[in-house]
C-alpha cells in the first residue's frame, strides 16, 4: 500500500516540516515520484518497529461530506505562528488587542471584532491554565480562518490574566478554528504538552517556531512510544 506525505503526518501527528526534515535527513524509507514523496507501507513499519513508534496505517477513506478531519497542534502552529516581544498593556483586553494584531492568520477587519469576542470570553471565565500560560479561544467557530490555526504570543512583560494559580501570563496559545470539531482536539494536544515539565520550562525561552514546532513533535511521538 502507498502513503502520501500528508496521510503520513496525520498517521504519526507532526507536521508536514517535521516530516520533510526527516526526508533530508535520510531518518525515513521514501521514494520520490516526480514531485510528490511517497511511501511503501511495509517499509514504513519495519521503520516504526525499529524505532518503537506506534504507527496505524489505515487504508485511505473515500472522501464525502461526512469524512473526519483532524489537524496535529503542529500544522496549526505552522498555519499561525509565533510572534515575539508582544509589548502590552497591564490589562487583559490590551493584551488580547496587542497580539491579535499581530497575528497574520486573522484579516484585518477582523481583528477588531475578535478581540472583542475573546475579551468577553474572559471577562467569563479567564483562560489562564497556570504556569504563566494561558489558551484563549471564541466560543463559535471563525468563517474567516481558513484552516485550524494556533497562535503563540509571547509577550514583552507578564501581565496579571486572573489565572487559576493567579500568577501572571507571559505565553498565550491562540486557538482559532473554522469548525467546532477541531477546537476540542486542538486544546487538548496543547493541555498535553503543557503537562510535560520539560516542554512548560522550554517556552520560557520563547523559541522560534521551527524549534517550538520541533519540540511538539518529538513530543507527540514520544507519547506514541
Amino acid at each position: 500500500m502507498e502513503i502520501l506525505i500528508t496521510e503520513l503526518c496525520k498517521s504519526l501527528g507532526v507536521s508536514r516540516t517535521t516530516i520533510e526534515r526527516w526526508i533530508r535527513q535520510g531518518k525515513l524509507p521514501v521514494f520520490k515520484k516526480g514531485r510528490t514523496y511517497s511511501f511503501h507501507a511495509g517499509d514504513l513499519k519495519n521503520w516504526a518497529e525499529k524505532n518503537h513508534i506506534s504507527l496505524n496505517l489505515t487504508p485511505r477513506p473515500a472522501q464525502g461530506p461526512d469524512t473526519e478531519v483532524t489537524v496535529s497542534l503542529s500544522t496549526a502552529l505552522e498555519a499561525g505562528g509565533v510572534y515575539h516581544d508582544i509589548d502590552t498593556g497591564p490589562d487583559v483586553p490590551s493584551v488580547i488587542n496587542a497580539c491579535i494584531q499581530r497575528i497574520k492568520a486573522v484579516p484585518d477587519n477582523h481583528k477588531a471584532d475578535l478581540a472583542q469576542q475573546l475579551v468577553k470570553r474572559e471577562e467569563a471565565l479567564s483562560t489562564g491554565v497556570g504556569g504563566g500560560i494561558a489558551v484563549p479561544h471564541p466560543r463559535t467557530p471563525l468563517n474567516y480562518i481558513e484552516q485550524p490555526t494556533v497562535a503563540v504570543c509571547f509577550l514583552k512583560n507578564p501581565v496579571d490574566y486572573h489565572a487559576l494559580d493567579n500568577q501572571p501570563v507571559s505565553t498565550l496559545f491562540f486557538i482559532l478554528f473554522p469548525e467546532l470539531k477541531f477546537h476540542l482536539h486542538l486544546l487538548s494536544s496543547i493541555s498535553l504538552c503543557l503537562r510535560n515539565r520539560q516542554f512548560s520550562e522550554f517556552l520560557k525561552t520563547c523559541p522560534e517556531q521551527s524549534m517550538l514546532i520541533e519540540k511538539i513533535d518529538a513530543l507527540h511521538i514520544a507519547e506514541k512510544i
